[in-house]
This record gives C-alpha cells, structure tokens and sequence, in this order.
C-alpha cells in the first residue's frame, strides 16, 4: 500500500471553551500539544491504518497565545516515513470570532509517531511524491528524520 503525500493531510477546528483555559482565559498548553497530538495520530493511521504512537515531539513552539472564545485550526500532514517512524507537521492557528477569515500561526511541532503492529513497530507504508510542493515537504521531513537519528 502507498499513499499520496497530500492524502495525510488532516485539519479540524475547536472553539476553546471554560474548560480549556485558566482564570485569566488563556487556554493551557497541554490542551493545545493534546489536540496537535491527535491530528498528528489520525495524520499517522490515516497513513499506515493500524495503530501508531507518539515516540517524540520536536521543535514546538508556541508563537501567539490562545485564549477561552477563540477558534483555533490545527492541521497534520505527512513529511516523511523511515522504517517504522513518520515525520508529521502539525500547525495550529488560532482566529479571532470578531474576524475569522485573519488567522495566526499559534504553535507549530514536529511530531515522530512509530508504526506498530502487533504491540512491536513494524515497516511503515511507502508514500508516493506527486508534486514539488510534496517533494520539498518530503525534503524538510526527511532532513528532521536524519536530525532525529543523528542524536542517538
């Protein structure tokens, strides 16, 4: 089985409640990484469809805050797929109610989730690179793979 980079891609919108944020009305970084680490996951099964696991989250950064009322839009997409390991990038906007259609770039991470199968990780389905725009986000993917594997 092989997918199409841009196949991967997964993208879903949440208004930030009470319940996501502090006495002040910031929202809690946790909930943010906690909603980036499930569209990285749907990101991961949607590509190899068996269970995948989180391994590692590199590079997050939190570039505006995020705050009780807002609508924030966080998208995956596949970069890159080692043996067992993906490299997916996770974005995450945040938009004001007053003005939706002006967004801002509130966080950003690479996310490593790893393949399993049958508890153990296993060989991750290849991708197929149709466009530039997919070769280079394969490019940047695989330069943070060799990063990764560098350090260890």
């Amino acid at each position: 089985m092989k997918n199409n980079i841009s196949f991967t891609r997964v993208e879903t919108n949440i208004i930030m409640q009470p319940i996501h944020g502090n006495f002040h009305g910031d929202v809690h970084g946790g909930e943010l990484m906690k909603i980036m680490d499930n569209v990285a996951g749907i990101v991961g099964l949607k590509h190899s469809q068996v269970t995948v696991v989180t391994a590692r989250v590199d590079e997050i950064v939190f570039h505006k805050p995020v705050h009780v009322g807002d609508i924030v839009t966080c998208t995956g997409q596949l970069a890159y797929v080692g043996t067992s390991s993906m490299q997916i990038i996770v974005t995450m906007v945040v938009h004001k109610l007053e003005n939706y259609s002006q967004s801002e770039t509130a966080l950003t991470a690479f996310f490593t989730l790893v393949h399993l199968k049958d508890g153990k990780p296993s060989k991750v389905p290849e991708l197929i690179i149709t466009t530039e725009e997919e070769a280079a986000l394969y490019k940047l993917g695989e330069k943070k793979y060799k990063e990764i594997k560098s350090k260890f």
